[in-house]
């Protein structure tokens, strides 16, 4: 290389950045940022999934239940409806003791009200 060489060119001194280094640093850091910013809402979101991942099991179990209530009912009445094919006495005397006291009942009440209607015409004249 000879010292007086044509084509030499000095190297850009590192406190002279080029004008057009400063501008994609620019626009480099504001996608930086952008980035950034994108990571933490993608991070708040993953945060959002792992809590309802957390609540997935009560939820189940929750609607499980819910559906499960109804069947369990439709048991209920089928084992009653069973037990009294197989001794219809028992749920025969038990449905007639339960019309006698409703029979009462309504004798009762009729009669209080036959008494109301009596004390109101006396109290009338």
């Amino acid at each position: 290389m000879h010292p007086q060489d044509p084509y030499h060119q000095a190297p850009v001194p590192l406190w002279h950045p080029q004008p057009d280094a400063v501008e994609v640093d620019i626009a480099e850091d504001a996608a930086i940022s952008a980035l950034k910013q994108r990571i933490a809402e993608l991070e708040q979101t993953v945060s959002d999934y792992e809590l309802l991942l957390k609540e997935l099991p009560d939820l189940f179990e929750r609607k499980f239940q819910q559906r499960l209530e109804p069947l369990l009912e439709r048991y209920r009445l089928l084992a009653s409806a069973q037990q009294l094919l197989e001794n219809p006495a028992a749920g025969l005397i038990a449905e007639h003791h339960n019309n006698e006291q409703r029979s009462q009942l309504f004798r009762w009440r009729a009669e209080r009200r036959s008494g109301r209607r009596q004390a109101d015409m006396d109290a009338a004249a």
